[in-house]
This record gives structure tokens, C-alpha cells and sequence, in this order.
């Protein structure tokens, strides 16, 4: 496959990158590689968007593509690997492997734009880090993530119905509070089915994306209560590669009608 340089950014990706530090400096090294990984997938997913994957005929099925062809490299190349790899050098073998899915005219186009990964050096393991489930499978409380996921659908559903009501009465602060609970419960049942889709199971993705998002919005400046809600949708979005973001806009509920 052959892809033509572009310059544009890679949001995503950074905030990703911004995240493996953060998680690097707590001690949590297997949730920083994830997070290292996860940067260079959407550097990848955006180099591919912005040269034309989005208008490809079937671009999902093409991207599922890709994912499994790096997915068959990065198990060819884990097959040559003799003795333990460090933190940084398991990020490294992935990226080789991904690299190497493509013609040599893109491995440049990739590498400089990895971020880098010199806090895998220095991060000391925690502890606690290493003795506690990621989250989001905590959550399953006994359910299946599929039954998870229909619970959390039918709560956003519920959620945004009675917000409907309350703007239609004028209650406009429990109307845009029931729509942010609506929108929250859609994203997380989003998240989980996209991380089945990609085969994590102990659902690392979820737990990323979340605190992706609230760093976001703890930079967050409420306006007027429609722009509130659509702003936050497009924070939810913006965490979220080119390729998932119309799944992602039709599981969330139709907004209240102020």
C-alpha cells in the first residue's frame, strides 16, 4: 500500500501519547504501553484517511483490512523474538510490525510521526498498577460486555426521553443534565463494542478513552446549554479515529429539541 505525505495533525494520536506519559509517571507501565500503541494506531488510521481511505466504497471493511494485516505482522514478528522485552521495547516490536505491513515509501511517513518513547525507559512499575482490573471489566459486575452494552443503550435511551420532557417544560439545567447522563451511558456502551470488535477483551480500550476524555473536560468551558451538549458530543468524538465516528454519532440519542 501506498500513501502520500500530508501534514495534517494527529489530535488523537497526541492525546494518546500525552496519556502513556501520564500513566508512565504513576507507575502504570502495561496501561502506558497501551496508550503508546493506541497513539501510533491513530497515526496510522489518520495517515490512511487523509489519502483517500474515506472514500473508498466500503472504507470500514478495508480498514478491518489493515488492522488484520498488521495484526499478522505483529504475531510473525513476536514469533522471532527470543528473551524478555522491555517496556519500550515491546511498543517498538508492534511498530516494527506495523511499519512493515506497508510498501518502504511509507515507513518514513509513519516513523515521523511516532511519538516518542524514551518515558517507557525511566517508568518504574506500581504495585497497585499491576494488582487492579482495568475498570471497565470491573464494571461487568457478573454480565456479559454484550449485555453491558444493552443495559447501557437502554439507560441512554431512557435518559435522553426524559430529558425531551423536561425542555419541553422548560426545566432546561434537569433537561441538559439527563442529556450529558444519555450521551455518557451511549459513549460507554460505544467504547465496549468497539473494544470487542477489536478483540480486547479485558476491555484496556474503555479505560483509556474515559480518562482521555475527562482530561478533556476538565478544560471544559460550559456555554449555553445546546452548545454545551454538542460541544461535549464533539469532545467524544474527537477521541475516536475517522473511521468510527459515524457508529458512534447514530449510538447516540437524538438531542433534546429546546
Amino acid at each position: 500500500m501506498t500513501i502520500i505525505e500530508s501534514d495534517g495533525p494527529a489530535t488523537t494520536a497526541e492525546r494518546f501519547a500525552d496519556l502513556s506519559e501520564r500513566c508512565a509517571r504513576r507507575g502504570d507501565v502495561r496501561r502506558a504501553q497501551l496508550a503508546a500503541w493506541a497513539s501510533d494506531v491513530h497515526v496510522l488510521e489518520a495517515l490512511l484517511w487523509q489519502n483517500g481511505l474515506g472514500e473508498a466504497p466500503d472504507p470500514h471493511a478495508q480498514l478491518a483490512g489493515v488492522g488484520a494485516a498488521v495484526a499478522t505482522s505483529i504475531e510473525a514478528l513476536a514469533d522471532t523474538v527470543t528473551g524478555e522485552l522491555t517496556a519500550r521495547g515491546v511498543v517498538e516490536l508492534a511498530r516494527e510490525a506495523m511499519v512493515t505491513t506497508f510498501d518502504e515509501s511509507v515507513h518514513g511517513l509513519l516513523t515521523d510521526r511516532f511519538a516518542g518513547l524514551d518515558h517507557l525507559d525511566d517508568a518504574v512499575p506500581s504495585p497497585d498498577a499491576a494488582h487492579h482490573p482495568e475498570p471497565a471489566l470491573h464494571r461487568l459486575e457478573g454480565r456479559t460486555p454484550a449485555e453491558l452494552v444493552d443495559e447501557l443503550r437502554t439507560a441512554a435511551a431512557d435518559s435522553m426521553a426524559v430529558a425531551q420532557l423536561m425542555a419541553t417544560e422548560g426545566q432546561a439545567g434537569a433537561a441538559m443534565r439527563l442529556a450529558r447522563q444519555a450521551d455518557t451511558a451511549a459513549f460507554e456502551a460505544y467504547l465496549v463494542q468497539a473494544a470487542l470488535g477489536a478483540g480486547d477483551d479485558r476491555l484496556a480500550t474503555v479505560d483509556l478513552r474515559w480518562e482521555l476524555a475527562a482530561a478533556a473536560e476538565d478544560q471544559d468551558r460550559p456555554g449555553q446549554y445546546v452548545d454545551d451538549l454538542l460541544a461535549r458530543r464533539d469532545l467524544f468524538t474527537s477521541l475516536v479515529g475517522p473511521g468510527e465516528r459515524e457508529v458512534l454519532h447514530d449510538m447516540l440519542e437524538p438531542a433534546p429539541e429546546w
